[in-house]
């Protein structure tokens, strides 16, 4: 069933950002590496699933943008590093 989820929420963020401009991808990565840093038991952060993975994300993602580091659009930024994410926890 994770695995139903999962691709559920790739398929999502594939489409919310299929008619969007691309994140930066230093954006981006800065992101993945700022939820990587937070989680050092990535592994755990994975068995929380989609959503944990989206809290996580967002929790990052904030303080970035609150401080200027994320130029582009958060929600592009956000849902790209998202998916990147769950690719990570899926093993990819």
């Amino acid at each position: 069933m994770a695995d139903t989820t999962w691709k559920g929420l790739v398929a999502a963020g594939a489409w919310l950002v299929s008619g969007a401009a691309w994140a930066n991808p230093a954006e981006v990565e800065a992101v993945v590496a700022a939820v990587k840093a937070a989680h050092p038991d990535f592994k755990a952060l994975c068995q929380q699933g989609p959503e944990g993975v989206r809290k996580a994300t967002m929790a990052a993602l904030m303080p970035m943008v609150g401080q200027g580091q994320i130029k582009g659009n958060p929600q592009t930024v956000g849902t790209e590093a998202g998916m990147k994410l769950g690719q990570a926890c899926r093993g990819g």
